[in-house]
């Protein structure tokens, strides 16, 4: 036999080898806190990329207020608007924004406003993650924080106010109280009444805070079976700090509030308020993405396991409950409407509550199925079609979605989405058991599905309300005062234009120095009256203009005015270069920028010298297709006249009068046409008039 083939022995086998295989290394996920920064990290670049369509303030005096605060703060002028000092008692959100109105250009400064407002209202998925995780596990948490930050109430993050601080403020507030009661210590104790402050002085409407906090310490403690004695004799620095800062109000007469002062005086109805409550309450399960809410409800029932849930439970429930109080107060003695707006901070606490009763292992199971099916059944009586119309609600974003909605594709189609979506988000819940892995994740996914598309119709109507107050009431562009190096000028209001404008023209212009009103009007800051004297002269505040510049609001009322028209940013607007002792030439209430005409016009002249007779002449036109009408021309003491105008035609009348001084020309016409309609401009129009003069006879 070959050597190939024999046999070998024993010592002759080859050396065994270690069978090796590659084993993959396991997949390291990331981490909560990676996952949170991530949360917020797509949470601002969303919100921000959606607030770059927000192009311009729209709501006053709110934003006219807290942007000039910051601007004359940013100047080291301290807290002053139009030269006049205000205390503001929640100045937070004032000091925020001030540094970026340390920049030259309006237009760059506002852009950085809207930015950091983003970055500080997505900084909320920060307190609400670490609020939940005192109550549930880490991926619960997650989706707690990611609904924070979904919803459409991220749409206040571009407006110059306080939501964009406050919202991270309340949620920062909520987390300290719930570990305070926690794990009481002097430095949580210390930490209660700091964020308290906070909380008060980013929004006055948070004083509920601290209320919560009162109430739930002796509360909670009942419900883990301690002697509430025990519990506030545990509590009593802070107990004792916020009680005394409680005081300050009625040691300083109401002059903590500032310029919130007036609302001691208003009168509060408990039906109307309690109504106002409901109606508001109505809307949170839509804030809160409609999922999480049969499962919140239950939870904040259920009998605690220990003290951080007896104390969410507690500061949940109270600040709820005080914030709808809140809103119907507000709402019954002032603003008669929900205010969904001052509810969004509490919309967190829904969803927590929500992952507390996964957590839990969705006990009380009837109880559930029950709400999610009642939710869903009766969603049908929210009368959105006659509530919220096709237009945006500022201070409701579920409003705001429906209309949007409806605006795209009608109120059938808007009412059936808002009572259908509701009616199968209850059936799904009832038929999902809660226990299995899966179904807390599948819920909190919906819910931040519903948020986002919710949102994206919320934002839409936003941004088409904006785009349209910057484009139907600013100049072009809109901070052209400031570009344009005429100096501080003071801005002129006739009868017939609309405040919107002054105002828009002041938020975009560090120029703008003060408003003037002819005759009576005013809005909530320091303005001043002009008047013409018999003479023609234009004083103001009794004196003669102390601007060389005067940009007058000329929309609906004409004015001959001595001096140099140096700019007319849009119509409607016109700057004027005044000599020192301007004269008004001419005044005619109700001709508008276009020469088109109110029903009614009411022409007014001061002649260089005094004179005893003369002349109006006044043309009339119509346009082809108008329909025909009759004008009528009278003067104080004289018989009227009439004349027949037809489509396509004009006339020129010749109006003699006599006497010093000269009678007032009023121009009546029976019948009008809508121009604009559907825009903020919208008009009712009589007749143009092409011509209008006065000719006096020496």
């Amino acid at each position: 036999m070959s050597s190939a083939l024999r046999e070998r022995g024993p010592s002759e086998q080859p050396a065994l080898r270690p069978q090796l295989s590659v084993a993959p290394r396991p997949r390291r996920l990331p981490g909560p806190k990676t996952v949170l920064a991530g949360i917020y990290v797509l949470a601002f670049a969303y919100h921000w990329l959606q607030s770059r369509a927000h192009v311009s303030p729209a709501v006053f005096g709110d934003e006219l207020l807290y942007s000039k605060l910051a601007q004359s703060v940013a100047a080291g002028d301290g807290f002053s608007i139009r030269g006049e000092t205000v205390f503001f008692p929640a100045p937070l959100a004032i000091l925020a924004q001030a540094p970026a109105w340390l920049l030259d250009s309006t237009a760059t400064a506002y852009a950085v406003v809207k930015a950091m407002n983003a970055a500080l209202m997505a900084a909320a998925a920060l307190p609400a993650y670490f609020l939940a995780r005192r109550l549930v596990r880490p991926s619960y948490a997650l989706f707690a924080a990611a609904i924070t930050v979904a919803g459409p109430a991220m749409l206040y993050a571009p407006y110059l106010m306080s939501e964009a601080l406050a919202y991270p403020v309340f949620l920062l507030a909520l987390a300290t109280m719930l570990r305070a009661i926690e794990r009481p210590s002097r430095r949580m104790e210390l930490a209660v009444v700091a964020v308290s402050l906070v909380a008060v002085l980013t929004r006055l409407q948070f004083v509920v805070l601290p209320v919560a906090y009162l109430l739930a310490v002796p509360v909670s403690a009942r419900l883990c079976g301690e002697s509430p004695g025990a519990a506030l004799r545990r509590h009593r620095l802070s107990l004792g700090l916020l009680l005394a800062l409680g005081l300050l109000p009625l040691v300083t007469g109401g002059a903590v509030f500032g310029t919130y002062g007036g609302a001691t005086f208003l009168e509060y109805d408990l039906g109307s308020t309690l109504g106002w409550s409901a109606r508001t309450a109505a809307l949170l399960p839509f804030a809160a993405g409609l999922f999480v809410v049969p499962g919140a409800l239950v939870a904040l029932g259920l009998r605690p396991r220990g003290r951080a849930e007896a104390a969410f439970a507690t500061l949940a429930i109270a600040t709820i409950a005080l914030v709808l109080l809140e809103i119907g107060l507000i709402a019954a003695a002032d603003a008669g409407r929900e205010l969904e707006r001052y509810a969004i901070y509490v919309v967190p606490l829904l969803a927590i509550a929500f992952f507390l009763y996964a957590e839990r292992g969705a006990p009380r199971r009837r109880a559930y199925v029950g709400l999610a099916l009642a939710g869903g059944a009766i969603a049908w009586l929210m009368p959105f079609p006659a509530r919220a119309g096709t237009a945006f609600t500022f201070d409701t974003p579920t409003f705001s979605a429906y209309g949007q909605l409806a605006d795209w594709s009608g109120h059938a189609n808007a009412a059936t989405v808002f009572a259908g979506l509701p009616l199968l988000a209850g059936i799904a819940l009832a038929c999902v058991s809660l226990r299995r892995s899966y179904a807390p994740v599948a819920v909190g996914v919906a819910t931040i599905a519903v948020l986002l598309l919710g949102g994206v119709a919320a934002y839409a109507g936003d941004h088409a309300t904006s785009r349209g107050t910057l484009q139907q009431r600013a100049g072009d562009p809109p901070d052209w005062l400031d570009r344009s190096g005429l100096g501080k000028a003071d801005y002129l209001q006739l009868s017939g234009g609309s405040p919107y404008v002054g105002w828009l023209l002041e938020a975009w212009n560090r120029d703008f120095r003060r408003p003037v009103h002819l005759g009576s009007g005013g809005d909530w800051f320091e303005s001043s009256t002009a008047t013409i004297e018999s003479d023609g002269r234009l004083l103001v505040d009794g004196a003669a203009p102390s601007t060389e510049i005067l940009v007058v609001n000329d929309y609906g009322s004409a004015i001959e005015l001595d001096g140099e028209v140096v700019a007319r940013p849009r119509g409607g607007l016109t700057a004027y270069r005044l000599p020192a002792e301007p004269r008004v030439r001419g005044l005619a209430t109700g001709l508008m920028f276009d020469r088109w005409a109110q029903h009614r016009v009411s022409y007014r002249v001061w002649p260089d010298r005094p004179t005893s007779s003369g002349a109006y002449h006044v043309t009339v036109a119509l346009p082809a297709g108008s329909r025909a009408r009759r004008v009528t021309f009278t003067v104080d003491g004289g018989a009227p006249r009439t004349v027949e105008l037809a489509g396509n035609a004009s006339k020129t009348v010749e109006i003699p009068v006599r006497g010093y001084p000269v009678p007032t020309l009023r121009i009546e016409t029976d019948q009008g046409d809508s121009l604009g309609a559907g825009t903020p401009n919208a008009r009712l129009v009589a007749v143009r008039i092409p011509h209008l003069s006065y000719e006096a006879k020496h």
